[in-house]
């Protein structure tokens, strides 16, 4: 009986040690991810990418204030729009991974964005397990808000795509947005311009769960440039937001200083606090 009860107690300390171990390294995981994005976003300069080269986008230190905070009901219902996509370009995540939902009296996070900024990219992979707690609680309403700032054409090709997927997989197109910024973060790491190709978009969107025979349409759309109004629409927007540089993120409405969130739980902290640092 001694003796079972010694091997039971071995089990338990080596499962024990297993299970410290795991934790460890996800946290130093964690840990890497938050000095990547800390890294990239110190300072006033904000940088992105044209094609997978190296033009620079500089904000200005002189920001205007943005004011946002609000969601638009109406949908673009219109030609080369997803049909998911409100009037403003936007799409919306609230309660669930479902695009156009919403959460009632959530916290309204706005997320101004462009697929060919690396930036976006790294604020994406810090950020998006926090994020999807955060929808799927009914925490915050995301809003994300795309351009083409940059005026890359991988943003062309990344946009045709998560048109496509908007339309015919919606509850697949949360995580290939996911899947799309940490393809675009490997791209831009290793500056291999080979790699920003359909067959990569295709291969993160079956990470994603996006469908073979979904996936199968990207090449004809971007071909196409099927869904090159809803892009002209983002711009409009940024436009008419005064939004200079990408990522730009808005809590309540209010602008945010992406480096005091530079955490894995930054947002949720901020959101607890029930202020933003700005």
């Amino acid at each position: 009986m001694a003796s079972n009860d010694r091997t039971t107690k071995a089990q338990r300390r080596e499962a024990a040690r297993a299970k410290a171990k795991a934790m460890r390294e996800e946290q130093e995981r964690r840990d890497k991810r938050a000095r990547l994005t800390r890294r990239a976003l110190i300072g006033a300069a904000v940088v992105g990418v044209a094609g997978v080269g190296g033009t620079m986008y500089v904000q200005s230190r002189n920001r205007p204030h943005l004011s946002g905070g609000t969601i638009v009901s109406a949908k673009a219902n219109t030609s080369g729009v997803p049909g998911p996509v409100l009037s403003d370009a936007s799409w919306t995540y609230g309660g669930s991974l479902e695009p156009g939902s919403t959460a009632s009296a959530a916290t309204i996070v706005e997320i101004f964005f462009d697929y060919s900024c690396h930036f976006c990219a790294y604020f994406e992979n810090l950020h998006h397990d926090e994020i999807t707690s955060l929808v799927e609680s009914g925490d915050v309403t995301v809003v994300l808000r795309p351009s083409k700032l940059l005026r890359s054409s991988w943003t062309d090709m990344a946009m045709n795509a998560m048109g496509v997927v908007l339309d015919e997989q919606p509850e697949a197109s949360f995580a290939f947005h996911a899947a799309l910024m940490t393809l675009f973060a490997r791209i831009f790491d290793t500056k291999d311009q080979s790699m920003a190709t359909v067959a990569n978009i295709v291969a993160a969107a079956t990470e994603a769960g996006v469908s073979a025979e979904v996936s199968a349409g990207f090449d004809a759309a971007i071909k196409e440039n099927r869904y090159a109004a809803w892009t002209a629409l983002g711009d409009q927007t940024l436009k008419n937001y005064g939004v200079n540089a990408t990522p730009t993120v808005l809590v309540a409405g209010q602008r945010t200083d992406l480096n005091s969130i530079g955490t894995p739980t930054g947002l949720t902290d901020l959101i607890r606090a029930g202020g933003v640092a700005g």
